[in-house]
């Protein structure tokens, strides 16, 4: 026999109707109250009839995860926080998609298709939209709670969580000049992305404080792909050929510059000091392991969760920032003085 409602209320101690609401996430149940459901619904294997819930509320528990379609070979690091995200949601009541939309046939009003489609309780878009792509202005227009990653929506339903881009690329070329390297370059990403504009800032706020000299020629543009960061450092090196260190914007492409620099024969860190930005779990078993900064995906993607579920029970929206650390490799040299 099935468990039910009924075998909830009893083991929890609570009235039926108690048990509903929080199953069904509505108002007036204390966090309390529906974590101790939720896990006694679990522990029961309770199975709730989707359908029939679905036709009796007007809103449904289903949460979706939204990314942007590609097929370039720089996926977003932010995959590793899905099962995070999925934990939080759970013990909320709410069930998970995932949908992707490809950023260059977006068409305006596909988002809104969607949350009336599948009746979305909210959403959660992850990165690799340009910061004034139309989902953003969809997000802006409509009443459904949303949460989105590394871009800011000024929208009263909408909560933005970012990565401290300025901080983490402050630190990448703090930790280059601090060996004492004077001429850093700088590979960054497109330049129409929000994130490639912090990581900018970064680099030069610490190029500034050092009272070093920032030179046009010091920075080049590229696609966070390895062949676009193998394309990219010999273009540096081109216009600036005494460098002795190069900031990277994300791991790929730094693995990508360090590739090539071998193949033109140039040793790392020995000609050339290299400092990447993402934290890959593959960048410390390169050759050298890479120094580079780490994203805290871990909380980043709890507090997305949590403040999609914020908006949801509560109205509350929030920007917050999460500072990201720097992980030690063996690219970067020290230079004597």
């Amino acid at each position: 026999m099935k468990p039910s409602i009924k075998n909830i209320a009893e083991l929890c101690k609570l009235n039926p109707s108690t048990v509903s609401r929080a199953l069904n996430n509505k108002y007036g149940v204390k966090p309390e109250t529906r974590k101790s459901v939720m896990e006694a619904a679990v522990e029961l294997g309770y199975v709730p009839n989707l359908a029939a819930r679905e036709l009796v509320y007007k809103k449904g528990n289903l949460v979706c995860i939204i990314i942007p379609e590609s097929d370039a070979e720089a996926q977003p690091a932010f995959f590793a926080m899905l099962p995070y995200m999925n934990r939080i949601l759970r013990t909320h009541g709410m069930e998970t998609m995932i949908y992707a939309f490809d950023p260059y046939r977006y068409r305006q009003g596909e988002l809104m298709e969607l949350v009336q489609k599948r009746n979305l309780r909210g959403c959660i878009v992850l990165p690799g939209f340009m910061k004034h792509h139309n989902i953003f202005n969809d997000i802006r227009t409509i009443t459904t709670p949303c949460v989105v990653l590394e871009v800011s929506v000024n929208s009263e339903m909408c909560s933005s969580i970012h990565t401290d881009e300025v901080y983490g690329a402050y630190i990448a070329t703090q930790h280059i000049i601090d060996f004492g390297h004077t001429r850093i370059g700088f590979i960054n990403g497109p330049s129409n992305v929000q994130i490639c504009e912090e990581r900018m800032s970064g680099y030069k706020k610490a190029i500034e404080n050092a009272k070093l000299i920032l030179k046009d020629e010091d920075v080049v543009y590229s696609d966070f792909t390895g062949k676009g960061g193998g394309e990219a450092i010999i273009t540096l090196l081109k216009q600036s050929p005494d460098l002795t260190a190069v900031f990277i914007a994300n791991d790929l492409m730094a693995m990508g510059a360090i590739s090539k620099l071998s193949e033109e024969g140039y040793h790392i860190p020995g000609d050339i000091s290299v400092v990447g930005f993402d934290g890959l779990f593959v960048s410390q078993y390169y050759n050298p392991p890479l120094t580079t900064i780490k994203n805290d995906d871990y909380t980043i993607a709890i507090q997305a969760a949590k403040s999609l579920m914020g908006i949801i029970e509560q109205n509350t929206v929030a920007e917050i920032r999460i500072k990201p650390e720097l992980i030690y490799g063996k690219s970067v040299k020290r230079l004597t003085t």
